[in-house]
């Protein structure tokens, strides 16, 4: 597999002029990205000792609790196989618990494609008769290529190109857009935190499918359109998106999960932090201009990233009962600030995202964008 292209910003320590604002004086303290890299494994071990659970059914496996109560989701352990990987350099036990999160999942079939994970496992791991969700398998995917990249095991790339070779023929539609999942029959449905230009130029690199780079336009033109169309003055887009009339669009309320479905939510928190890793693992300029359009509006809405609210209408709203901090809405605009080379903020963001502690699916996006913020990504 060709070497996932990174931006040679990346790679190298610097010296970064870390701001913050305290009692309403800047502070200036330099932070190299060596130190900002010491300063995640902290959090890695908070988050591995809290998430990382033995599974009861398969001794030497391993899953992330979703609920803490036992329960996992196939996004969850997505999530965990990439953590694992990108913090092999800090954790001797980590290929330990890699493998036992792609061991687990591959006991839990889904009930249309079987290659995938089916997308719910009770805390009892029995057996569920389930289908799978499309982001848990593009993580897992991409995953596998940086295991492989990392620790040279062909078996790794062997796994990876069977499940990128099923994404491409169950997830992925005859105009190049996502499915929600291989449950999902209906055409003109999307999901925009599915979108992630970096896996997707990796799996052409790993397979010379040239889907993948049909893929990549295909979302990068649905960001571009959402945001010009419905959030011209914020940038933001929603947690789901329809075709109607040919145009890609917001979903209505209750389309799949709340009232929200079609508003800058749980599930679009994350858009930030997918497309400005993309920026930084490609270059590509497609990525930057959705990031800044965002960014634009958001440097300017709130003066510090803990003054997010906690979803917001595309018209920059913000949503009833938002009024409060969290880290899965304001640690990925620090990889998003990244991206575009606004310090203050990232560094802002990243030092919010130490201090942070809440539960599963704050803690653990916490984690992966202070993994982006700090050059850990591959």
């Amino acid at each position: 597999m060709k070497q996932l292209k990174t931006l040679s910003y990346f790679w190298h320590f610097g010296t970064l002029i870390v701001l913050m604002l305290m009692s309403s004086t800047l502070y200036a303290e330099e932070l190299s990205f060596q130190q900002m890299q010491k300063d995640v494994i902290p959090y890695y071990f908070y988050w591995k000792g809290k998430y990382l659970i033995p599974s009861t059914r398969f001794p030497g496996d391993w899953k992330v609790d979703f609920d803490g109560r036992g329960t996992t989701v196939s996004e969850a352990i997505g999530y965990g196989m990439l953590i694992t990987v990108c913090m092999a350099d800090a954790d001797p036990a980590a290929r330990v618990c890699f493998d036992g999160l792609d061991r687990f999942r591959r006991h839990f079939p889904s009930s249309i494609n079987p290659i995938f994970m089916c997308w719910k496992i009770p805390r009892n791991e029995k057996p569920t008769a389930d289908d799978c969700a499309t982001d848990g398998e593009l993580d897992m995917a991409y995953a596998l290529l940086a295991a492989y990249q990392r620790w040279k095991e062909p078996s790794y790339l062997r796994e990876a190109k069977e499940l990128i070779g099923n994404i491409s023929t169950s997830l992925v539609r005859s105009d190049y857009s996502l499915r929600m999942g291989d449950w999902n029959s209906e055409e003109g449905q999307t999901r925009p935190s599915d979108f992630m230009p970096a896996h997707f130029r990796a799996f052409r690199s790993a397979t010379s499918d040239p889907i993948w780079s049909k893929v990549e336009d295909r979302c990068y033109a649905t960001l571009k359109g959402l945001q010009s169309a419905f959030a011209p003055g914020t940038g933001l887009v929603p947690d789901f998106a329809i075709k109607k009339d040919g145009c890609w669009v917001p979903a209505k309320p209750g389309f799949l999960e709340s009232r929200h479905d079609g508003d800058y939510y749980y599930n679009a928190c994350r858009v930030p932090w997918r497309i400005g890793w993309a920026f930084e693992a490609t270059g590509d300029a497609r990525a930057r201009s959705i990031v800044e359009h965002f960014m634009r509006w958001m440097t300017t809405k709130v003066a510090t990233p803990d003054r997010l609210a906690a979803g917001y209408r595309l018209n920059g709203t913000p949503l009833g009962n938002s009024g409060f901090d969290t880290a899965c809405f304001i640690s990925p605009t620090g990889v998003a600030a990244m991206a575009c080379d606004n310090r203050l903020w990232e560094s802002e963001a990243f030092q919010y995202a130490l201090r942070s502690r809440e539960s599963y699916y704050e803690d653990t996006l916490n984690l992966l964008c202070m993994i982006g913020m700090s050059g850990r990504q591959k």
